[in-house]
């Protein structure tokens, strides 16, 4: 997940046919097609993982992209690299405890973001515990408004999965950063959750 704070507007008067928690999907809002976010070294985001305050910010560009490094929270001093949005790390250094490398091959491109819009990667990887192949398919699922706090901003919510993970993202057209994060292991149900920090709080 990489990640700047914009005011967002509130949004009235939604028809909802789901609800999971502070999302709600199948609204009546229309949202024109959404150019992918423009990142540069010194950009900042701060957000909650599972509830735990972190920032992390872009300290260096390099061929693969983007440098990430967990500037604070728990999980401070773990660096990541890749291009950044929903795009698979290409490598990590002190995350959680584990090192690691991919190699990523893309087909297709969602950006700008509308509803239908699929890619999918093919991905390579090697760690600490060993190695593996897989292939995630994603796609602009639709728009969902998401609550943080007093303040609901309407989104595109981009999804992808592979054999073992459903990865989501809500992207909105007022934030540079996704404003939420999900990822849910097939097997073990929700293991991280990223909501941007909005002055919300921990939930």
């Amino acid at each position: 997940m990489k990640k700047l704070i914009i005011p967002f507007a509130a949004v009235l008067g939604l028809a909802a046919c789901q609800t999971t928690n502070n999302v709600v999907r199948d609204t009546n809002v229309n949202l024109l097609s959404l150019a992918k976010p423009s990142l540069s070294v010194g950009d900042s985001y701060t957000y909650y993982r599972n509830g735990d305050k972190e920032t992390q910010t872009i300290t260096a560009e390099n061929a693969d992209g983007f440098v990430f490094t967990v500037t604070e929270g728990d999980d401070i001093g773990c660096v990541t690299e890749g291009a950044g949005d929903i795009n698979p790390e290409t490598k990590w250094t002190n995350c959680g405890g584990s090192n690691g490398t991919q190699t990523i091959t893309k087909t297709g491109d969602i950006w700008p973001l509308k509803v239908g819009n699929t890619m999918t990667y093919d991905i390579t990887g090697a760690d600490d515990k060993g190695t593996w192949s897989a292939t995630r398919n994603c796609v602009v699922d639709g728009i969902a408004m998401v609550t943080l706090g007093t303040k609901t901003v309407p989104t595109y919510e981009v999804v992808c999965k592979d054999a073992s993970n459903t990865r989501t993202w809500f992207y909105s057209p007022d934030n540079k950063w996704p404003i939420k994060f999900t990822k849910v292991h097939k097997k073990r149900g929700l293991t991280e959750n990223f909501e941007i920090d909005l002055g919300q709080g921990a939930s």
